[in-house]
This record gives C-alpha cells, sequence and structure tokens, in this order.
C-alpha cells in the first residue's frame, strides 16, 4: 500500500449538511463496528468474517459517497493501483483470472476466484478508505471483541459445546478453527496499537495476548498454534531488529517458493519416521505425502498450472492420469495444506513469480515502516504464512477476508502512529 495519507480517507472539505452528515457519521461507525466485532461474529459463525468485511466496506464506501468525496477515493484507489505493488496485484489477478481459461472446472476455478478475489476487493476498498477514520474507541472495541470472543470460545470448549448442543446448533469443536485464526491474525495489529498507549494500554496488551493464547492452547488448531508462536517470536525478534528480520524473511520466501514443487521429496527425505511417529495426532506424514502428491501433479504442468481453484478436483483432471499411480489418491483431499504448493500446483512458474514479487515488495515497504508497526506487520506475515504452509486452501475467502481485515486494522494502527509523532514534533 502507498505510504501518502488517503485523500479519500480524510473529511471532506464541503461538509455534508443534515440529515446527510448524520448518516455519513453512522455509516462510518457501522464500518468501525463491524470490523471490531468480526472476532465476535466469528465465534458464533465460523466463515462470517467476509460479510463482517463486506459490511465495512459498503458502509465505509457509502459515507465517501455521501460526503462528496468519491472521486477522492477513485483517483487514490488508481494511484495506489499504479504502484510497482498495485501493478504486480493486478498482473497476480489477471493471471488468476486468465488461467480459468484452461481449467478443465471452470465452474469451480470461478466459484473460488470470486469467493476469495470479493474478499480482497472488500480489503482494499477498506485500506483505501478507512486508516486515518479509524478511531481509538474502535481500537478498543476489537480488543474487546478479541477477549469476548476468545472466552466464548473457551467456555463452550470446557463443557463439551454444551450451549451449541442446547440450541441444536453444529457441536462440533473443530468449527473453532477458523475464530482461532482470526484471533491470531488480529493479536500482532492489537499489539502495535496497545503498546503505545498508557500503562494500562500494555497491561491489556499482555493480557490479551495470554487469553489468545490459552484459547488456541485448548483448541483443536495446530494451525494456530504453529502460527500464534510464529507470530510472538517474530514480534519480539522484529523489536529489536526490524530490518534483518525482513532480510532474513526475504530469503526465507525465496527459499520456500523455489521449492515448493520438492517439498514433499525433501520432507520424506530428511524427516524421520520417528518424528512422524510423535507428530502422528497432527498428520505429518499425511502432509509428506499430499505434498508428494501434488508434487509430482506440478511437474506434469509447471508453466501454466492446473488452473485456478482446481485443487479441490485435481484427481479428475487429465493432470492425474499422468502422475504415478501411488499418488494419484491423494491428489482428491481438497487441496494440497500448502499454500505455496497449491500456486504451482494451480498457477504454475507465473503465478508462483508473480507472489514472490508481491511478498518481496511488501517486505520493502515493511522495512521502512516504525519499529512497532514494522514488528506488528512481520509478525502478522510470519503468523499468515506459518498456517499457510500447513493449513487450509488458500483461497477461501473466511480467510482471505480475516487476513484483509488485520492488514487494514494495522494501516490504521500506522496511521494513527504517523499523526501521533506528527503532533509532537
Amino acid at each position: 500500500m502507498s505510504s501518502r495519507m488517503s485523500k479519500a480517507a480524510k473529511p471532506s472539505t464541503a461538509r455534508p449538511a443534515g440529515k446527510a452528515e448524520g448518516m455519513a457519521r453512522g455509516l462510518w461507525h457501522v464500518a468501525m463496528g463491524a470490523l471490531a466485532l468480526m472476532p465476535v461474529g466469528m465465534a458464533i459463525a465460523h466463515r462470517s468474517s467476509p460479510v463482517f468485511l463486506g459490511l465495512a466496506a459498503v458502509s465505509a464506501l457509502l459515507a465517501v459517497m455521501i460526503e462528496g468525496g468519491l472521486p477522492d477515493f477513485l483517483g487514490e484507489a488508481r494511484a495506489r493501483l499504479a504502484t510497482p505493488f498495485g501493478m504486480t496485484g493486478a498482473a497476480f489477478l489477471a493471471w488468476c483470472f486468465v488461467s480459468i481459461g484452461w481449467s478443465e472446472y471452470p465452474g469451480i476455478s470461478l466459484h473460488a476466484f470470486g469467493e476469495f478475489w470479493l474478499s480482497v476487493l472488500f480489503a482494499f476498498m477498506l485500506a483505501v478508505i478507512l486508516p486515518e477514520r479509524m478511531s481509538r474507541r474502535a481500537f478498543w472495541l476489537l480488543a474487546l471483541s478479541c477477549a469476548i470472543a476468545a472466552i466464548m470460545m473457551m467456555v463452550e470448549l470446557g463443557t463439551g459445546m454444551a450451549l451449541r448442543r442446547a440450541l441444536g446448533v453444529r457441536p462440533d469443536i473443530f468449527i473453532f478453527n477458523r475464530p482461532m485464526l482470526t484471533l491470531m491474525v488480529l493479536l500482532p495489529v492489537l499489539a502495535a496499537f496497545l503498546l503505545r498507549q498508557d500503562r494500562l494500554g500494555r497491561a491489556c496488551a499482555v493480557g490479551l495476548a495470554v487469553l489468545v493464547a490459552v484459547a488456541v492452547a485448548r483448541s483443536e488448531s495446530g494451525a494456530a498454534f504453529v502460527g500464534l508462536w510464529a507470530v510472538i517470536a517474530v514480534f519480539a525478534a522484529s523489536c529489536l531488529a526490524p530490518r534483518l528480520v525482513a532480510l532474513a524473511a526475504a530469503i526465507a520466501f525465496v527459499a520456500v517458493i523455489a521449492l515448493a514443487p520438492f517439498l514433499g521429496t525433501i520432507g520424506d527425505t530428511l524427516i524421520p519416521d520417528a518424528v512422524h511417529e510423535r507428530l502422528a495426532d497432527d498428520h505429518s506424514r499425511d502432509r509428506i505425502d499430499i505434498w508428494l502428491s501434488f508434487g509430482d501433479a506440478i511437474g506434469q504442468d509447471p508453466v501454466l498450472g492446473g488452473g485456478f481453484g482446481i485443487s479441490p478436483l485435481m484427481d479428475r483432471t487429465a493432470v492425474a492420469d499422468r502422475v504415478a499411480p501411488q499418488h494419484r489418491t491423494l491428489l482428491g483431499v481438497g487441496h494440497p495444506h500448502n499454500a505455496a504448493i497449491q500456486i504451482w500446483a494451480e498457477l504454475g512458474i507465473v503465478g508462483a513469480v508473480l507472489t514472490l514479487m508481491i511478498i518481496l515488495q511488501t517486505l520493502r515497504t515493511i522495512a521502512r515502516q516504525k519499529r512497532l508497526v514494522a514488528a506488528a506487520s512481520l509478525a502478522l506475515m510470519a503468523g499468515t504464512t506459518a498456517v499457510a504452509l500447513v493449513g487450509h486452501g488458500a483461497w477461501q475467502g473466511w480467510w482471505a477476508a480475516s487476513v484483509g481485515a488485520a492488514i487494514v486494522w494495522l494501516l490504521a494502527a500506522r496511521a494513527g502512529l504517523q499523526t501521533q509523532v506528527e503532533t509532537t514534533r
């Protein structure tokens, strides 16, 4: 994102009067409230983050229109898309769309495309409009929402999902995995805000981190557990040396993307059976076998890939007929449980290179930020990457919405820090 202050996010110089002004003010409150209440919403309905993100985006856009700021918003959006980061992102979007043309199941590909990119669109709109508008009260509401969501889920887990059973609602414990991951990605953002407050704010940051950690530890989400530790470790390291951490991250990302087609073979060679036996509950052996299967599929079409979102039906494609017989069955697991492998399998080397370009440009921008914001940004990247490399499918709308919301909050925290610095000069 551009480091300049968003014109569309500033109050318009030509203020609306009367009812229009009150309506605009109410819509800004709805936008901030929807983003802040997302954690509680996810704890109740575990795929609802796109609804909250979409409500926030539509409300903010309507407020801008009422205030007469639509031309400024469109100009700012165009300006951000004209940056190297924006152009690379647009190229990735275009490649995802074009790849549907050679997908053997274009309906599945179109559905995945819409689910993922709609959440990205909502997040982009909010990133342009909202950061300069975000209030301190909204951040405190988000902190309270995260705490309530964590407590709600711990109570449910501690009582064997008694409330959901009484209400006749789905009582499966794993439905809390998604809201746990949402808490994980929001934690470094809140840390960036709370740690620069007074003593109470810093105490709240520590308390919230402990609460989220306990909730994640009690859940069934191994991905959230791994991601949370990555968040904590990278946040601490980045507070000391953010540029060094950013450099190390760049090297790691290059290695991960470049080696993705071979991760199954590497893991199969380097990880002994004894380790797999100790990690049986986390299905480490299963993941290696899945990576071997999708790695074989990548080798059959490494340039173009099978088409965006094709992974759920990869076992039914022509590529599956060309892979080794022992690798065909696990092509039907839904996705490779590794975003880098999924990008290679669906979008080929072109998609992989564009993804790496986006990541490296992001890291370059992060390295120039204030220390606390850089630490939160790197921690957010670490957590999402840890999850993406062992967890769910890459294009799920709820995940894009949760991460997108965290980025919007992070931009708001950065804007608040910049304002704080300017007022103290």
